[in-house]
């Protein structure tokens, strides 16, 4: 039996859950709320922009909500999601008890406000909840959590399409012997490994590493015995630049904002700097949402909002 839960006993740490659901509780009205008077400040129209057909706004959609979250002490990124996340769901449909995240991710899949109200059960506890990972999974997101034997295959075969992270990725695997052991009892896999030793010993060393993935000549068709389709092998490469890519642009904004955060220390800003970081980070932000999105969906379209923001208008 477990008794306690990090620092606290389990007593007190379920008086510390009944607490904390609480204030989600009311953390997610307050946001609706705020959500419910962005709409109010800048409504959206019935067919998908910004504004309500005929209003008059001198400062557009997106000035009336910098006004409004610079007003409150939020950043404009929050507002604006706060208040598409109140637009999709109307206060009829709201689910107490649910989180304003569970709200947010399950708000763009078809027949949600039936969806948010069956609630699943959670794999370890039984209990019949929505969670985000829950919400996630039900929006068929890939970033969700893998929880059965064939979500995790599919989980990192889609991280292995890469045929040179698969190839690191095997070779770890089989350094554990239950692993090897294991695979070695299917047939096929048997028999390319044997395969793969035999074409391996005729190669040249110093061509092994990069001969077997990236010439083509060097590549035989595993069934008919010829020459694999150059077509199929130029699509692999984009593939897998584009994910190198992508990882890379994440990467390098970690790795720069980690290099240069530290060198800010006791700095002073001038009001004109401040405002200029400020809507980088909105932006920043917003791309990341985007990128979450595209990753997890397929889906690239930029929404007219984010369109400007991302244009800097």
């Amino acid at each position: 039996m477990v008794e306690a839960v990090g620092s606290v006993p389990c007593e007190r740490f379920d008086d510390l859950v009944d607490q904390s659901v609480e204030l989600v509780r009311v953390m997610t009205g307050c946001q609706f709320m705020l959500g419910d008077i962005a709409l109010e400040i800048a409504p959206l129209r019935t067919h998908g922009g910004n504004m309500a057909l005929g209003q008059d706004d001198e400062l557009g959609v997106e000035g009336s909500l910098r006004v409004f979250a610079e007003a409150i002490g939020l950043s404009f990124h929050t507002v604006r999601t706060y208040r598409w996340v109140a637009a999709r769901w109307p206060k009829d449909q709201r689910q107490e008890g649910v989180s304003f995240e569970v709200h947010r991710i399950l708000a763009s899949v078809p027949d949600a406000y039936e969806l948010i109200r069956h609630p699943p059960a959670d794999d370890r506890t039984g209990e019949v909840r929505w969670s985000e990972d829950a919400a996630k999974r039900a929006a068929g997101w890939s970033s969700a959590t893998p929880v059965t034997v064939s979500e995790k295959v599919e989980a990192i075969r889609g991280l292995a399409q890469d045929e040179q992270v698969a190839a690191l990725a095997a070779c770890e695997l089989l350094h554990r012997p239950e692993v090897a052991f294991k695979a070695m009892r299917d047939r096929q896999a048997r028999e390319l490994v044997n395969e793969a030793q035999f074409e391996q010993a005729e190669s040249v060393e110093d061509d092994d590493d990069e001969g077997i993935w990236w010439d083509p000549d060097a590549a035989e068709d595993e069934e008919g015995g010829g020459l694999v389709d150059p077509v199929r092998i130029a699509r692999g490469f984009h593939r897998a630049m584009e994910f190198t890519d992508l990882i890379g642009v994440c990467q390098g904004f970690v790795a720069g904002a980690s290099r240069l955060v530290p060198k800010l220390r006791g700095r002073d800003f001038s009001e004109s700097q401040l405002a200029t970081v400020t809507r980088q980070l909105e932006k920043i932000r917003a791309t990341a949402d985007w990128i979450e999105t595209a990753v997890a969906t397929g889906k690239v379209d930029l929404d007219e909002a984010l369109a400007e923001l991302l244009r800097g208008q």
